[in-house]
């Protein structure tokens, strides 16, 4: 403890609203020059302002040292002593938690990875510490599952080192309002379940949902990047457009709160499409116009049709198809909605060409829950996930590993 005889943990005389200096949990004062001995000997140094979360955490993560106090307390230590492998903040109890965490980011060692926890919910926050160096933000209340889930995630990103880019795979998805945004989403997750890095573009201006089935802000700038072809194949203009999903998935949309009066943009697309294809495995591009689709065309590797079985939706996949003559295509059959049976297997084959459906979804009652927790893929049951797995394996050749030894 400091000289004057004040234990940090308390206010000194006279300074009843003084901020609260880190404690550790169930311990006496720490001395501060131990922080660096404990960083070196713990996985895990976290500063959380409740004692639930205290709690959760030490029962998640038996080697931490947890202390008691915010984002605050956590960047005052760590501008004097080196910063841990891997610190979990508390963003309550500040008033202003984003600029205490900018200090914080400022002193911490870049190796550290930063984890924030906090009572808001939305992916505004997120998506801010995010941009700003955040690693993960944990939503509380915490549980042991999702400390040990992020204490995983942050492994296995020290441990790997992403394979170069041989070749990127651009996976074009059609049928709006079939359940299109929720397939890409789950396809996205699936392929990045798999080692792979997923770009997921959505090019619809006015109507376009991709992000809320990511649950994931897209950044500004989408529609002046397709305007300029220069712009779009810069690569920082890409990273800038570029939201975080996932450490393996990235998202480019146009905002939800824009519209637009114009028409499509196209200019840049070839640019950026080509641009992107650098930094990931696999592009996943919904939502593009008639003249987008023709723009990129040569750029597709294969096209999934979505529709759903009713006469409209089977109308809608066989003009697809026929406008898509000579490309490589996959027709899914998917019951976005809870719809009868109203057509056979004949009826699909006249108007299809003699051609069925490559893979059948049948209806996910626990989809819209999946949905909103930005993990549509959980919902789909394990025959379709085979197939799903099956079709991305088909799609994209060698895994990773393989790809990496060639």
């Amino acid at each position: 403890c400091p000289a004057s005889g004040h234990c940090p943990t308390e206010p000194a005389a006279g300074s009843a609203g003084a901020p609260e200096s880190p404690q550790l949990e169930g311990s006496a004062c720490q001395p501060a020059n131990r922080v660096e001995r404990m960083a070196e000997a713990a996985n895990l140094i976290a500063f959380l302002n409740d004692a639930d979360s205290r709690r959760v955490v030490q029962d998640a993560e038996s080697s931490a040292r947890v202390h008691r106090g915010t984002v605050r307390s956590a960047a005052r230590v760590c501008r004097n002593e080196r910063s841990p492998d891997v610190l979990l903040v508390d963003l309550d109890g500040e008033q202003n938690p984003i600029s205490h965490m900018a200090d914080l980011l400022e002193v911490c060692r870049p190796q550290s990875a930063i984890l924030a926890t906090g009572s808001e919910n939305n992916v505004a926050l997120a998506n801010d510490l995010y941009r700003g160096g955040v690693f993960l933000y944990l939503p509380k209340p915490l549980d042991a599952t999702n400390v040990r889930s992020a204490m995983r995630e942050v492994a296995a990103v020290n441990e790997e080192v992403q394979p170069k880019i041989r070749t990127s795979h651009v996976l074009q998805m059609h049928g709006k309002g079939m359940g299109v945004n929720t397939l890409t989403a789950a396809l996205a997750h699936m392929a990045a379940d798999q080692g792979r890095y997923v770009g997921c573009l959505d090019l619809d201006p006015n109507f376009g949902v991709l992000a809320l089935a990511l649950n994931t802000q897209p950044e500004r700038g989408l529609a002046q990047a397709l305007r300029d072809p220069a712009s779009s194949a810069d690569i920082l203009t890409l990273e800038r457009l570029q939201a975080r999903v996932s450490n393996r998935i990235r998202l480019v949309a146009h905002p939800m709160d824009q519209i637009s009066q114009g028409q499509s943009d196209e200019q840049g697309l070839d640019g950026f499409i080509k641009a992107l294809s650098t930094q990931v495995h696999m592009i996943v591009v919904c939502g593009a116009s008639p003249q987008q689709a023709a723009a990129i065309r040569h750029l597709i590797t294969n096209h999934m049709i979505v529709f759903e079985p009713t006469p409209a939706g089977v109308s809608i996949a066989a003009r697809h198809l026929r406008l898509l003559e000579g490309t490589s295509s996959t027709l899914v059959l998917n019951h976005a909605r809870p719809l009868p049976n109203m057509l056979t297997d004949e009826h699909l084959r006249r108007a299809f060409g003699d051609r069925l459906p490559d893979l059948r979804i049948p209806y996910l009652r626990n989809m819209a829950q999946s949905m909103v927790l930005g993990e549509p893929q959980r919902a789909i049951t394990r025959r379709e996930r085979d197939a799903l797995t099956r079709y991305l394996h088909v799609l994209m050749g060698a895994s990773v590993e393989r790809e990496g030894e060639a």
